[in-house]
Order: structure tokens, then C-alpha cells, then sequence
């Protein structure tokens, strides 16, 4: 496919991720987590300039191995000519403000203790007793069914209905669950046979 344009000056998915350098799965999570803006819906959505930029500065501040949620703290409001400044002032080194060190010390900071360079970790203290004893569970709310017994070892089962959609399940379900997980596949796959036709 040919790169976009100058007039047009977008990407589709397969551009942006050629020139950000990183997979299709890793671009719609970061329009799933809030850290890119999301395009709009359907196989022609289309990316701009902003979303590339923003994708660049996104890769440089985790190589500074800041986490996903501070860098989504750091670019919520900005615009894409303010990103395109940060991506500039980090490209000529990593600024101390930047580096995860430095926003470990700020946190700490802010917390109203800076521990010495070299301090050895306290050991953990041990859990602390129940005040009261636990709360009775809860009924489910309605239109619900309680969890069965053993659910905390649960595991998680993706069941495809066609190459492209599949349903995620949570197992061990009841057994009102199973059948009505049964009608849904059912009818799942049934709607999706008829759009085939």
C-alpha cells in the first residue's frame, strides 16, 4: 500500500503502526486505555499526524520506563502541537523530569517522606486484624444468579463463533447459566450464518 499522501496526510491502521513502530493489538489499546484518540469505528478509520506523534511520545516515555497510566496523566489536555514540543525536547535526551527514577522521588515527595538514596526496605508489616467480622454476602441483584461455589478458582474460556468474534466465559458457571450461555451461542452463531448467506 502506497504511504499516505501529503495532502491527505493520514494513515490507515497498517501505516501507523509501520511508522510508530509497534503492532495493530498495541495501537487499539492504547485508544482503548484513553492514551491515543480513537479514530471512529469501522475497517476505514482513518489516523492522523497527532495520533502518530502522540504514539512516538508514548514509546519514548515507556522507554524511560514511566507506566501507562502517568503517561496518560501527562498527555490528558494536551494538543497535538504540545505533544509534538515534548516528543522534540525528549528526542535531544532524556530530561530529568521524565526519567521513572525521578517520578518515583516526586511521588515519594509528595507522599511527605523522601527516603535516603540507600535505604533498605522496611519489612512488611503483618495484616491487620478484622475490626468486625465479614459482612454476610450479599443476594445477587436481580435478573442474576449467585455464583457457584468453587468460582474462586475459576478460569477463563474463549469460545469462537467465527474467526474473527468469539465470547469469553468465566468458568465454573451454574447450571441456569449454562443453558442460557447455550441459547446465546445458539443464536450467536445462528446470526452470524445468516449474514454469511
Amino acid at each position: 500500500m502506497a504511504p499516505p499522501s501529503e495532502l491527505d496526510n493520514t494513515f490507515d491502521l497498517t501505516d501507523l503502526c509501520q511508522q510508530g513502530g509497534v503492532t495493530t493489538r498495541t495501537v487499539r489499546y492504547y485508544v482503548q486505555q484513553g492514551l491515543l484518540p480513537s479514530p471512529g469505528l469501522g475497517a476505514g478509520a482513518r489516523y492522523g499526524q497527532g495520533h502518530l506523534v502522540r504514539l512516538r511520545l508514548i514509546r519514548r516515555l515507556q522507554s524511560e520506563h514511566l507506566p501507562l497510566a502517568e503517561i496518560r496523566r501527562r498527555l490528558e489536555g494536551l494538543d497535538d502541537e504540545a505533544v509534538q514540543v515534548l516528543l522534540e525536547r525528549s528526542s535531544a535526551g532524556p530530561s530529568s523530569a521524565t526519567s521513572a527514577v525521578d517520578y518515583v522521588r516526586q511521588v515519594l515527595a509528595s507522599a511527605g517522606s523522601s527516603p535516603p538514596r540507600n535505604a533498605r526496605p522496611s519489612p512488611p508489616l503483618p495484616p491487620a486484624s478484622p475490626a468486625r467480622p465479614p459482612a454476610a454476602p450479599s443476594s445477587p441483584p436481580p435478573g442474576r444468579t449467585a455464583r457457584p461455589p468453587g468460582a474462586d478458582r475459576a478460569q477463563w474460556e474463549r469460545i469462537a463463533l467465527t474467526p474473527d468474534v468469539e465470547v469469553h466465559v468465566r468458568r465454573p458457571l451454574s447450571r441456569e447459566d449454562n443453558r442460557r450461555l447455550e441459547k446465546l451461542l445458539e443464536k450467536g452463531r445462528e446470526l452470524f450464518r445468516s449474514e454469511e448467506v
